[in-house]
């Protein structure tokens, strides 16, 4: 694999950047000595088991002679910063910004635009991307490495399908958020405290998810298997989908979507 350090984390503090910087040097994928924390307030708590990083407020020279970029702050932010890296690979894990923007402001030789989600915090991020054309084999090496430092990559095909991935789980936890929320709130109307239903939703929730894990195609055999069984799951699972549940799920997606793309 090609050498492509320096290596420089752009936002290296900030939501996904506090996790993923720190999960590159426990995996060895950077060297200390070849790692740039750029960020706007300088050293950050994140990465005390490492004292003597590089870290920049300057996006000039925290990027002079860096060979691989990542840029994990907000859409508006990168627009504002003014980033040139002419000649790095740069893999961005911003969402609705598009490669060939990309390319034109920080004048990079090749552009991968990824979207890890929240689970990055305990390694278990599942990060989709997607290269462009000008990323080489040793390019394409590298993503991998410093996507599968924090859980599980894959390679995508087309760039829309990043944005539908970005609105599906690229928030992380905040769908199942709101599936407890819901399920708290019918608890309570039907008659629970609110501690009462917030158990009853964490334990439906939490737990859901680590059964489901490695599950997902059988998704809709388990439902299917709950109604053909009659009881009070499926009285409940019949009147949810009857009230729209996959319609507004569906809906939400779309929304989200269509958000991303239009942040470009």
């Amino acid at each position: 694999m090609r050498d492509l350090t320096p290596l420089a984390l752009v936002g290296a503090s900030g939501w996904l950047g506090r996790f993923m910087g720190p999960a590159l040097l426990r995996a060895g994928v950077v060297a200390p000595g070849d790692f740039i924390g750029l960020n706007r307030s300088g050293a950050s708590e994140a990465y005390a088991e490492w004292p003597g990083l590089r870290w920049s407020t300057d996006p000039e020279a925290g990027l002079s002679g860096a060979r691989m970029v990542i840029l994990s702050l907000r859409p508006d932010e990168f627009r504002a910063a003014g980033l040139r890296c002419p000649g790095a690979l740069v893999l961005s894990v911003m969402a609705g910004v598009s490669m060939e923007e990309i390319r034109a402001r920080t004048g990079a030789r090749a552009v991968v635009r990824s979207m890890p989600n929240a689970a990055m915090e305990i390694g278990q991020s599942f990060s989709p991307w997607v290269a462009d054309a000008e990323a080489d084999d040793a390019d394409r090496a590298m993503v991998r490495a410093v996507l599968g430092a924090s859980g599980r990559e894959e390679a995508f095909a087309r760039e829309a399908d990043i944005d539908v991935y970005a609105a599906i789980c690229g928030a992380g936890p905040a769908w199942a958020a709101l599936l407890l929320e819901a399920l708290a709130a019918a608890g309570r109307a039907e008659g629970l405290s609110p501690e009462q239903a917030l158990a009853a939703a964490e334990g439906a929730v939490v737990g859901a998810g680590a059964m489901l894990a490695g599950q997902g195609a059988q998704a809709g055999a388990m439902v299917e298997e709950f109604i053909a069984y009659a009881g009070t799951t499926a009285a409940g699972l019949e009147a949810a989908r009857a009230a729209g549940f996959a319609e507004a799920v569906a809906a939400g997606i779309a929304a989200g979507t269509q958000k991303a793309r239009a942040l470009g």
